[in-house]
């Protein structure tokens, strides 16, 4: 199977499929086989290469499928476990996650060590830790980042938090660990004698470093798609294998064969001093089987080589495969293998670095829109100037002066002023363009069709422009484009309406998405305090909000509805108004809209619109009564702005943070008012949904946004109890997490999806 590896790839992936019984899994391992069968039969493969390639699919069928998750752990009880640290996830000052597999069952626990005592901690240690023992979070919103699934692709189902340092105690490491201790001291080493800006550089491009990266930069970085560029990667080992084959060979002298055994010497103790992230190990191994091929005469492609280092890496560490390092870098590295010929006829390196890094994007973007669900257009061409930047000059000048370090202190403080000065101005640069020409499009997430459509179309356009037949380039270009508008334009085509009652804890987030995407509508926009508990936290919007908009292909909002100024129920929307296009904001008059305007944006333009009681307004075709409040009630909670509106037949009532008296007063001023759903005020608090106002109204549904375990006890057993009495269903975002309704304009009634059954 020389030239052939591919395949052996393609059976792992078809097994991965196989193994998580996706979609369709039936028909797509029927449709590899038939393939192998065309194969065959015209003399491509052997009947050995087929069987080779069965058992490989086979064996990967079985390979990535999960255990299951025992109870040989009671939650939320103290215990020790014993084992040897497998892994560490993050190390600062102030905390340690690292990974316990235990001596007895294997289980894997994350630690979380708060205690500050990091350096006990090293990769194979052997530790002793007490502390409760918890599930991992899982996510309870569409959208949101499931931390216990991604744990779980890591075999990881257990956690525990430690805040003492007794309550861990870790003695020893293994050989990899003093590899890594090694690293510890030379990342020490280099802050102190490098200024602070080039350290960090240095740090992040030499040793895979980058703990010291200002979170602002690594934001404007992944804005752009360029984290790549601060991990060390296959670009970075190629420049770095580049500079030393240069050195060995033409200032040192030493043999081609020499050369080559010290590169594969490096290259494995490299990975290691590098962070061994997935991309590194792929460029590091692969670069070493190239040099073992040559020096021993085998005629191997490094396609193949790459193949196998794919089967290899996913045989010993299988939760690799949902890493996005891991799926970028040999995504984008086999494309450009498939690319060689095409490579070879581009002469201009200028030219060669475009297509390289044009194939590069256009190979990832399924994979950076289903995970983002948001993709910059113009980022080709930052990362076109980006990358020159970094692999002509930023690149191999780190490593220079990573090793003047250590052998000429003088050059060293010249590196030193110059990458200050050259990345002042790129970063300069990078942020000017961020400022004016960040425009991103929001797409939503991607079904498994429209990436199967997108990666078809792509190979076909790649394997026409290869035999330069340019109508048909430009006919599959014209479809990828196609492909992507259909994507955009079936919200709009959508006969279904949603209401999602987000859960964002001890806040209230509402999000009216209204059929054919006519229109998108808020109603509060809450935040939970921060650590100090005076100020809002940015965490539900980060979390919550922003993911959830962005993975429904939300990039407008056509009104934000604000029921009353409590920061749980308007905390969130300075950053709405700074990340979405909004069209106004709607309050009643008794809002304090000076006190809110203080934590808006600079220099923004918000449109501003003031509501109140007996009107009605409508925004697109959804029409709002504004029943609430009557009269000023001297309290913000009770000047909450109270709405009655229906979603195909179903009248829903939202009432903010209103009392018993205010319940009393619309209870008052619509007997005859008949609602189906509401929403119950104030979290579910004693003094809302009072006996008397539930009768009046007779809800067939509540809802109630509350926090987890909060600190006021919400929602009341009083006000369980009195819903309970009454028949009502009840769903609550601490139990359900996010809570959906959809329905359609002309069909009666709707439905109700909890996210969490």
């Amino acid at each position: 199977m020389r030239g052939k590896g591919y395949l052996l790839v393609i059976s792992v992936l078809v097994g991965f499929y196989t193994a998580n019984e996706w979609i369709a899994w039936r028909l797509i391992c029927l449709f590899w086989l038939i393939l192998l069968l065309i194969w065959y039969k015209q003399k491509g493969l052997t009947i050995f290469d087929i069987s080779l390639l069965i058992l490989v699919f086979l064996f990967f069928s079985h390979h990535f499928i999960r255990d299951q998750i025992d109870d040989r752990f009671e939650l939320g009880t103290e215990m020790t476990v014993a084992g040897h640290v497998s892994q560490i996830t993050k190390a600062t000052d102030q905390y340690t996650i690292f990974t316990i597999e235990e001596q007895n069952s294997g289980e894997k626990i994350q630690i979380s060590d708060f205690s500050g005592c990091d350096s006990r901690i090293k990769l194979g240690a052997k530790c002793i830790a007490r502390g409760e023992i918890e599930r991992p979070n899982q996510a309870t919103n569409p959208g949101q980042f499931n931390y216990q699934s991604y744990l779980s692709n890591q075999d990881v189902h257990y956690q525990m938090a430690v805040n003492q340092t007794e309550q861990v105690q870790c003695k020893g490491m293994n050989m990899i660990g003093k590899l890594l201790a090694i690293r510890d001291k030379q990342l020490n080493y280099l802050d102190g004698q490098l200024s602070e800006p080039t350290a960090t550089w240095v740090k992040s491009l030499t040793l895979g470093d980058r703990t010291a990266i200002d979170e602002d930069l690594l934001e404007l970085f992944q804005r752009w798609h360029l984290t790549h560029l601060l991990s060390i990667s296959g670009l970075h080992v190629s420049i770095v294998v580049m500079i030393l084959h240069f050195i060995l060979v033409h200032i040192i002298k030493l043999t081609k064969e020499t050369t080559a055994q010290l590169l594969v010497l490096f290259l494995l103790l490299y990975t290691f001093l590098a962070g061994g992230s997935p991309s590194i190990w792929r460029a590091s191994l692969v670069s070493s089987m190239n040099y073992l091929a040559w020096y021993h005469r085998h005629r191997i492609q490094t396609i193949d080589f790459l193949s196998f280092s794919f089967i290899l890496f996913l045989l010993i560490k299988p939760e690799w495969i949902y890493h996005l390092g891991f799926q970028f870098s040999y995504l984008t590295t086999f494309a450009i293998l498939f690319s060689k010929r095409v490579l070879s006829q581009i002469k201009h390196p200028l030219y060669r670095s475009a297509y390289i890094t044009t194939l590069s994007f256009l190979m990832t973007l399924p994979i950076q829109v289903h995970s983002f669900y948001q993709f910059n257009p113009l980022s080709i061409f930052v990362n076109m100037f980006a990358t020159f930047y970094f692999s002509v000059y930023l690149i191999p000048v780190t490593f220079f002066t990573y090793l003047s370090c250590f052998l000429c202190q003088p050059v060293m403080r010249l590196f030193d002023f110059f990458i200050q000065l050259t990345n002042n101005f790129f970063l300069f640069i990078l942020k000017q363009i961020d400022q004016f020409f960040y425009h991103p499009i929001v797409t939503g997430s991607l079904s498994p069709l429209f990436i199967i459509l997108f990666y078809l179309t792509l190979f076909y356009l790649l394997t026409q422009f290869e035999k330069r037949k340019v109508c048909q380039v430009s006919y599959a270009f014209i479809s990828l484009l196609l492909i992507l508008m259909t994507h955009q334009l079936l919200p709009y085509l959508n006969p279904n309406g949603k209401v999602i009652v987000l859960d964002i804890g001890q806040a209230d987030a509402l999000v009216i998405e209204l059929p054919y995407r006519r229109g998108v509508i808020l109603y509060d926009a809450g935040a939970t305090m921060g650590f100090d508990f005076k100020t809002s936290s940015d965490r539900a919007y980060q979390q919550v909000i922003q993911p959830y908009l962005h993975y429904s292909g939300i990039g407008k909002i056509d009104a934000v509805i604000l029921s009353h100024e409590d920061s749980d129920h308007i905390g969130s929307l300075p950053y709405i108004l700074e990340d979405f296009s909004v069209g106004s904001v709607i309050t009643s008059p008794y809002f304090q809209w000076s006190k809110l305007s203080k934590l808006l944006p600079q220099n923004l333009d918000v449109t501003h619109e003031i509501v109140s009681f007996g009107q009605s307004i409508q925004i697109a075709d959804q029409v709002f009564y504004i029943l609430g409040p009557s009269r000023d009630w001297q309290d913000a909670n009770d000047n909450s702005l109270v709405l009655y509106t229906l979603f195909s037949d179903q009248a829903w009532l939202l009432t903010g943070d209103i009392s018993e008296q205010v319940e009393l007063d619309l209870a008052k001023h619509f007997t005859h008012l008949q609602i189906d759903v509401l929403s119950v005020a104030h979290h579910g608090s004693a003094t809302s949904s009072s006996a008397q106002f539930l009768d009046v109204f007779n809800p067939n549904v509540a809802l109630i946004s509350v926090g987890r375990d909060n600190s006021f006890n919400h929602p009341d057993d009083q006000v369980i109890s009195r819903l309970k009495e009454r028949d009502i269903k009840l769903f609550r975002t601490d139990q359900n997490g996010a809570i959906q309704f959809t329905f359609q304009k002309r069909r009666k009634g709707g439905t109700f999806f909890p996210y969490i059954p």
